[in-house]
């Protein structure tokens, strides 16, 4: 799987979701995507994109809640592009 920037951890809210600011790219990631860490380490998913068109930030759900300690504000966080399976669309004549 290849990775793209997410951008920077900006708060870790009370309930324990992480809010990224979105780094500038055209591109935003899909809901459900894995969060990665610079090691690689997954460290959630993404479960929402909020904020206005220009500035946009995503909210990700921790897979443990020690994550978001070793996070820190200045944190770069990237995400998972998942490999297409090559079997949709097939057809198969009988």
């Amino acid at each position: 799987m290849t990775t793209k920037p997410l951008g920077s951890v900006i708060h870790v809210t009370k309930s324990n979701y992480v809010v990224v600011k979105l780094s500038e790219s055209h591109e935003l990631p899909h809901i459900g995507v894995e969060v990665v860490n610079a090691n690689n380490e997954v460290i959630g998913k993404v479960i929402d994109i909020i904020g206005p068109t220009a500035q946009p930030f995503a909210v990700i759900k921790p897979l443990k809640h020690t994550v978001t300690s070793l996070l820190k504000p200045t944190s770069f966080l990237f995400y998972r592009i998942p490999r297409k399976s090559g079997k949709k669309g097939r057809r198969h004549e009988l």
